[in-house]
């Protein structure tokens, strides 16, 4: 049995009789943890609440089949709660907390608190509002690791415009009792308490770009969001601004901290991107409601700690995404974390096997969007959970998408199109798929203004991800090159493609039936050649490349000959592209575009775009000098220099 004077320090406790401090002290007992020893075990029954006394601990998730569990936050502040999730359903540790060198807690087992709860209300309010008070840190500490991997976005980076939802008549005036039975936070409430809420509340009307809360304040409001959008900012200690969540749910709680009965310090912004209407309480009147009705405050504060862990679960799964890069298993291991509150008929389950391939995976995002609106309890809040966590996903799930209509396009096209209209119409198509991607690109004002030139680029991999059902591979960099130049010349121009080995007909027929210049390579063909018959073939081909280039058509071809990472690009240029020039007679404009992480996952990565200054190849080569020798010298060189361009369009596409 604790003493009663070690818990007369607790930071409530001035607030209890002598008989309620009595009651808490009789059922407590101190405990001590040796370092490294387990407090909580993930997913165990919640049998204990614990209070941090004297010491630090850690806490770890486990996630799927990951070795060793990921750090999610620490604390050495005495009286910190540990276990407090086992106050709300299922009744299970949220996280493994382990002790920190030898650590001492306060024990009370779980069941006979909450029963002295229900007969000291009171008690039970100060306690949980402790609890409550003292987690906070572990959201900011997860909010701090999320950004770590973030890209810094503000309200202003969202469109602010009137939601048509926005002010609209919606028919007849519902009352205040009615939209607090509509809102998910109020379920456990009596309709003697939203009774009560409703006589204490009031409707109000926000602006956009209104600041509801800001850095450092201590909130004076409990509001409920009605209709419109708010944006939630995390800032920095350099006060840099990033948007982890957009709330725009009918009924959703935006601004909670008034309505704890302990004070909560504040480190984030609540700022309208559209016209907003609130339902608002204010702090004093909670206050005093809590007092004239303490069994009230104290599902209030039940009910904060359940958004509590919400937020802390929505923000530590963006980081466990970032941490494995594996969005399936963060969803697969928040299903398992939501255990008996999902109906075994629940279709929830159905979402990772769906997303696993990515040919279902359209079907697992209908499938969110469906449970969002129409799901029940957990299934509506973990459907909006992973909407969000998926985002990046239903974009590149979209440029997929894309890439097969313009395959499909290009393929099922008639006979009859000329070719020089289907590759433009490709290119329109891989625009709308990339409208998907994020894309940076710096120096077009070195594109030339006429047509006739020949652009080189350094070939990147494809990542696998994109490879099409019939096992075709779009070539991303040289697709997004001809798009570019659609774009600019009204003409996606020519590329010089190699002409593939007997089992890859189906992909030279794709290269044919646009009209592009199939070059032959070692493998293209296994017949052998005279060194005549090799010298007619390419002679066939730099004059058919040079009337083209004399006709005002670009040519597109990358020097390399082979494909690599980025890490990896360029390796040594061959110089057929210097050769064309060279043979068309007219000295082209040879125009470099260097590229970035085309290689990647588009979901992971953003893409950078760097156009060089063109130059003529009679500016770098001196024709008084044998051309073989010149060449060569000038493609040992100039091959190390492009690597300076790539680590540009690194720079560019890392910002």
């Amino acid at each position: 049995m604790t003493q009663t004077n070690i818990l007369k320090s607790l930071p409530f406790a001035d607030r209890l009789s002598a008989v309620q401090l009595k009651e808490l002290s009789d059922l407590a007992e101190i405990q001590t943890f040796e370092d490294g020893e387990t407090i909580t075990l993930q997913f165990a029954s919640a049998e204990n609440y614990y209070v941090l006394y004297a010491g630090a601990v850690a806490y770890h998730l486990n996630v799927g089949d990951q070795r060793g569990a990921l750090l999610v936050g620490k604390s050495d502040e005495q009286w910190t709660p540990i276990g407090w999730s086992g106050f709300r359903e299922p009744y299970r540790f949220a996280t493994t907390a382990k002790a920190l060198g030898k650590t001492k807690v306060i024990k009370w087992d779980n069941q006979k608190i909450r029963v002295l709860f229900d007969e000291q209300p009171t008690l039970g309010m100060h306690l949980l509002s402790s609890s409550l008070l003292y987690s906070t840190h572990l959201l900011k500490e997860a909010r701090a690791s999320w950004i770590q991997g973030s890209v810094a976005l503000s309200s202003t980076d969202f469109q602010q415009t009137n939601s048509y939802t926005s002010f609209q008549d919606k028919g007849p005036q519902e009352t205040t009792l009615e939209f607090f039975r509509q809102s998910a936070f109020f379920n456990p409430f009596a309709d003697w308490h939203l009774a009560k809420l409703a006589k204490i509340s009031r409707s109000k009307f926000y602006k956009p770009g209104e600041k509801l809360l800001t850095k450092g304040q201590v909130s004076d409001k409990f509001m409920v969001l009605k209709t419109g959008k708010v944006a939630l900012n995390y800032l920095t200690e350099s006060n840099e601004i990033y948007t982890s969540d957009v709330l725009e749910e009918r009924g959703q709680v935006i601004l909670w901290s008034a309505a704890s009965y302990d004070a909560i310090p504040n480190n984030m912004e609540l700022v309208t991107i559209e016209p907003i209407e609130v339902l608002e309480i204010n702090r004093l009147d909670l206050l005093v409601l809590y007092g004239e009705f303490p069994n009230l405050g104290m599902v209030f504060m039940y009910r904060l700690l359940w958004l509590l862990g919400s937020a802390l679960k929505a923000i530590r799964a963006q980081v466990i995404t970032q941490t494995f890069d594996r969005e399936l298993l963060t969803i697969q291991t928040m299903i398992e974390q939501a255990g008996a509150q999902l109906s075994v008929c629940s279709e929830m389950f159905k979402v990772p096997v769906l997303l696993e391939e990515k040919l279902t995976q359209g079907d697992a995002f209908d499938l969110m969007d469906k449970l969002a609106n129409e799901g029940v309890g957990q299934e509506k809040i973990l459907a909006n959970l992973f909407i969000k966590m998926t985002h990046p996903l239903r974009k590149e799930y979209l440029f997929f998408e894309g890439l097969k209509r313009m395959t499909d396009h290009v393929i099922r096209a008639p006979k009859s199109v000329p070719a020089f209209e289907l590759r433009n119409e490709c290119s329109e198509f891989f625009e709308r798929a990339t409208a998907y991607v994020d894309i940076k690109i710096d120096g077009l004002e070195n594109l030339p203004k006429k047509a006739g030139n020949i652009f080189i680029y350094n070939h990147l991999l494809n990542h696998p991800y994109y490879t099409l059902p019939n096992n075709f591979q779009i070539t991303l960099d040289s697709h997004f090159i001809s798009m570019l130049l659609y774009k600019f010349y009204k003409d996606s121009g020519l590329r010089v493609v190699r002409i593939g080995k007997g089992p890859e007909y189906g992909h030279q027929d794709y290269y044919n039936k646009l009209g592009h210049l199939g070059v032959r390579t070692a493998d293209s063909d296994p017949s052998v050649q005279s060194v005549e018959e090799k010298r007619k073939i390419r002679n066939q081909f730099f004059n058919e490349a040079g009337n083209k280039l004399k006709s005002g058509t670009n040519l597109i071809l990358s020097p390399e000959g082979t494909s690599r990472e980025t890490h990896q690009s360029p390796v040594a240029f061959k110089p057929g592209a210097f050769m064309i020039a060279n043979a068309s007679g007219i000295d082209p404009l040879i125009v470099p575009i260097a590229l970035a992480f085309f290689d990647k996952r588009l979901s992971k990565t953003k893409l950078g775009v760097v156009i060089k200054k063109p130059f003529r190849l009679s500016e770098v080569i001196d024709k008084k000098k044998p051309f073989k020798e010149e060449l060569r010298t000038f493609l040992e060189s100039y091959s190390k220099q492009y690597r300076s361009y790539v680590e540009e369009a690194i720079v560019l596409a890392e910002k």
